[in-house]
């Protein structure tokens, strides 16, 4: 592989323009002469970009602090904020200064961007924070920057990303599309949204931070009450971890069962907590938590109900009248074509915090979406125009094979909305034509068997969901390789292989799924897999 999942991997095109800018600055301070720089970095440097001063400047601080309590305070590290124009100037942004870029609005495309300095030595935690957040740029950004800015630009500019001469217009009017879809989408019988109460970012996890970063604004935290909040049924890992590492809440963990949901009453009637996210259905296990227990407590004890529905979708459930706020991953079953980004913030207006959320989300708005680049704006909302007919094929798609699944001899489960202990749950909020969902996840009876169904699954193997395309991949090694048994302590276990099911035509899903459960099938006991015999052979994640 030669690239990988954004935020998971900084795409090679943003880091050679990070290096470049560096270096650029490196070389205008007379901090370092270009011979003596070394390989892929600048003076023992590294650099990521970001898309807000306000964002880069989250992360140095997180940076600072990591640092602070790893070396317990004896160590002052070195890390820089640097506001880049259009046109080659470079500016110091020290911390605790206004935090938003100065100057004229700029024209479409040559917004400024932020350079993230830092010793190569924090190489690993500055890669946490953008997988984490989410916030940073592009590669059609840094492309474009690469091939267009005046100061850089060694080529003739590509013409598929120099702006259209109505760029601003057409961009605003995608944006207002977008909203337009979410907003109406969302809305039910008794609730209407609208469009100015979504709020569009530039990928789902910043939406996710931007929300929780939102909530923190509404009172002031003490020591004896620092910010509290439940993370119930097992996360996505990011959600988790921005939350506990980046934004400094005290996380409790419930999985999405009766008595965890008994023991978070308990909690919640000695403990005040400022918010509860949620998945709804859960990824990878596809339960349905009890959204209108969870409504009822958050009234009760006066915390913000944040679901997270991009597994779910608009398409399918109708959520926004049961919770706070609804944060959404766009750059899933929305784009569908795997190869844009882009998240949202939906705020219900009959929410008790709306008014606080709706002015801290309103009062950053310019500057987020204004971080979203332009051309991933017109991809997205290009892609976004048949959501609904598509996540309703692709979940006919995905209620066949979870039941071709379920009638093969060596699975022991299929984690699948319809049919799930849950199912109940999931039929109170579905809509009109709505189905259940895209995805499955299967735990087959035994590890050399999940081998050999994923081996013979003829289908793309990747790293992402809600792809038009039916995805497969080892969910839990890619999400939680260094942490396989505090995962499977919530049944995230290491031979789970995840289903993203696509728009193919039936038959053809429903032929390699044939194939695949046949290979697994002919998995007997004492058969060797890749050198592992039943029993007594390595694991999954070393196979």
């Amino acid at each position: 592989m030669t690239t990988g999942y954004p935020r998971f991997f900084v795409a090679r095109v943003v880091h050679k323009l990070a290096m470049r800018l560096l270096e650029i600055h490196n070389a205008r301070e007379g901090t370092v002469d270009g011979e003596e720089a070394g390989v892929g970095t600048s003076g023992g440097r590294l650099a990521m970009l970001l898309d807000t001063v306000r964002h880069a400047d989250m992360c140095r601080r997180m940076l600072e602090e990591w640092c602070l309590v790893r070396t317990e305070g004896e160590r002052i590290v070195d890390i820089g904020v640097y506001n880049v124009t259009w046109d080659g100037k470079i500016t110091t942004v020290d911390s605790g200064e206004k935090l938003t870029q100065g100057g004229p609005p700029r024209k479409i495309g040559d917004e400024d961007i932020v350079l993230l300095s830092f010793p190569v030595e924090l190489a690993l935690d500055a890669k946490s924070l953008w997988q984490h957040t989410g916030f940073g740029i592009s590669s059609r950004r840094a492309t474009h920057w690469l091939d267009n800015a005046p100061f850089l630009s060694t080529a003739t500019p590509q013409k598929s990303l120099s702006p259209p001469p109505d760029a601003a217009r057409r961009v605003g009017q995608a944006k207002a599309d977008i909203k337009e879809r979410l907003a109406t989408g969302n809305s039910s019988p008794t609730l209407t949204v609208s469009p100015s109460d979504v709020f569009l970012c530039p990928t789902g996890m910043t939406a996710i931070a931007e929300t929780a970063d939102a909530i923190k604004s509404l009172r002031q935290h003490t020591p004896d009450s620092p910010y509290r909040v439940a993370v119930f049924g097992f996360p996505y890992v990011d959600t988790y971890k921005v939350l506990s590492r980046v934004l400094g809440f005290v996380p409790t963990l419930y999985n999405s069962t009766l008595p965890s949901l008994d023991a978070l009453e308990a909690l919640l009637a000695t403990t005040t907590i400022d918010a509860l996210f949620t998945e709804f259905p859960g990824n990878p296990l596809l339960q349905s938590p009890d959204l209108t227990r969870l409504h009822a407590l958050s009234r009760r004890h006066n915390f913000a109900l944040v679901v997270d529905d991009t597994i779910g979708t608009y398409a399918s459930l109708s959520l926004l009248r049961a919770c706070d706020v609804l944060c959404t991953s766009l750059t899933k079953m929305f784009s569908g074509q795997c190869n844009v980004m882009g998240g949202a913030v939906t705020l219900s207006p009959a929410s008790p915090f709306y008014g606080g959320l709706q002015g801290v989300l309103a009062a950053r708005r310019a500057e987020v979406e204004g971080a979203w680049f332009w051309e991933d704006v017109l991809v997205m909302e290009r892609n976004g125009r048949d959501f609904v007919e598509r996540v309703r094929r692709a979940s006919r798609n995905a209620e066949a094979v979870a039941g071709a699944l379920r009638r093969s001899r060596v699975v022991r489960e299929v984690y699948y909305p319809l049919g799930a202990e849950t199912q109940g749950v999931y039929d109170e909020y579905r809509v009109e034509g709505g189905g259940y969902g895209y995805m499955l996840s299967v735990k087959f009876e035994r590890l050399e068997q999940a081998v050999a169904f994923y081996d013979a699954l003829d289908v793309a193997k990747g790293p992402s969901l809600g792809t038009n395309f039916t995805l497969c991949c080892a969910y839990t090694l890619l999400a939680h390789y260094k942490e396989l048994e505090w995962a499977a302590e919530y049944g995230v276990v290491e031979d789970l292989v995840r289903i993203s099911v696509g728009l193919e035509d039936r038959e053809w899903l429903e032929e390699r799924v044939r194939k695949a459960l046949a290979a697994a099938e002919a998995v007997t006991n004492g058969a060797v897999v890749n050198g592992a015999v039943n029993g007594d052979g390595p694991k999954f994640s070393e196979i």
